[in-house]
């Protein structure tokens, strides 16, 4: 019987009358464990890099002078500033000889040196510093990959029976299985690649001849002093939203780990005992087909083949006994071919099977 109609002919109120009769026991939880990873520290570090880089790359610089007043043997360099120190300071005058020429004592030095030691630049530089301690910090704490460990069972038990026959069912069902949550890729690149730029990007930060000038500098801490540079360029901008996002998400974890279970007992017990039903026809229907397939056998009169052959066809007895045994191996032959094809078919049912019953423990999570 095809499958369509096997399943068209059974009746509800059969099927009621047998759970109502054959009371069965489902017991069915899943343990789930998720622990979930909130990566969007990735994004707001990714969208800053570009801002820090300019600043890096082109920072704030500031001429220091320094002045000092020195004997004139250690002078080496006279510049205006020397000559207009010297008019205003007579007393350090030594002589003026008979053209007219001044010999000073003493004369001002000047001295300038570019640095790059602003506050602006330890502002950034901390921040670097923070912010390379903070991605450590957060890939100590996990892989930062979202998963869900699921663990299902599932004990069924029923008993029916069939005039003298009892028929006890226990089904088991265990599942252990681990999902991971892959959060969307960016621009094509997985969250893995991700965060080894991230981790290059840093690198090359702290190597840079910026961060390393300012070594000795004094680090900077908060409250940050809203200068008019951090307040109005662009990229200090940026660079004052990174530093308080990592102070607000530096003091709590980023992974949420959580554990519960659930009771699936309601939503499956009538799935399993229709699944029952089901299967207690089609054993009915295959002993009825088998039956059947009996006394049709038991209908046809050999013994009007047999005695054809005999008398009709003259053929001695041992005559006809190879021709059965012929027959017999012929029709053997031909029944092993098509126990291959069944197995076959069997093996594409179990496949079959194992997918169908893969769906099914996901439909448990």
């Amino acid at each position: 019987m095809e499958l369509e109609k096997f399943i068209k002919s059974l009746d509800l109120k059969e099927y009621e009358q047998f759970v109502k009769n054959n009371p069965s026991n489902l017991k069915a939880t899943t343990k789930v464990h998720k622990v979930i990873s909130d990566t969007s520290w990735i994004e707001m570090i990714e969208e800053s890099i570009p801002y820090l880089d300019n600043i890096i790359r082109n920072p704030r610089r500031f001429i220091v002078q320094e002045e000092n007043i020195v004997p004139i043997e250690k002078a080496k360099v006279v510049t205006e500033e020397s000559i207009r120190h010297l008019a205003q300071n007579t007393n350090l005058i030594q002589d003026v000889d008979e053209d007219g020429n001044v010999i000073p004592l003493k004369l001002l030095n000047v001295y300038r040196e570019e640095t790059v030691d602003l506050y602006e630049n330890r502002f950034i530089k901390s921040l670097v510093d923070n912010l390379y301690q903070f991605v450590n910090n957060k890939l100590a704490e996990s892989d930062q990959k979202s998963h869900v460990d699921a663990d299902s069972q599932v004990t069924y038990e029923v008993a029916t029976k069939n005039g003298k026959e009892t028929l006890n069912v226990t089904l088991k069902l265990e599942s252990k299985q681990t999902e991971e949550m892959a959060p969307e890729k960016k621009d094509g690149h997985s969250l893995e690649t991700r965060i080894e730029h991230i981790k290059d990007v840093l690198a090359a930060f702290m190597g840079s001849q910026f961060i390393k000038s300012l070594q000795a500098s004094q680090p900077v801490r908060s409250p940050i002093r809203k200068t008019n540079v951090i307040l109005k360029e662009q990229n200090f901008i940026k660079a004052l939203e990174l530093w308080e996002y990592l102070e607000s998400n530096n003091i709590k974890p980023m992974t949420e780990v959580t554990d519960e279970t659930l009771d699936r007992e309601k939503e499956l017990k009538a799935a399993y005992d229709f699944a029952f039903f089901v299967q207690n026809e089609a054993l009915k229907l295959n002993k009825d087909e088998k039956y059947d397939k009996v006394k049709v056998a038991e209908d046809l009169d050999l013994r009007m083949v047999i005695t054809k052959l005999l008398k009709e066809d003259n053929l001695a007895i041992k005559d006809v006994k190879a021709l059965v045994n012929k027959e017999i191996k012929k029709y053997l032959t031909i029944e092993k071919a098509k126990e291959k094809e069944i197995a076959k078919e069997f093996k594409k049912l179990g496949r079959e099977y194992e997918s169908c019953k893969q769906k099914a423990f996901e439909l448990l999570k």
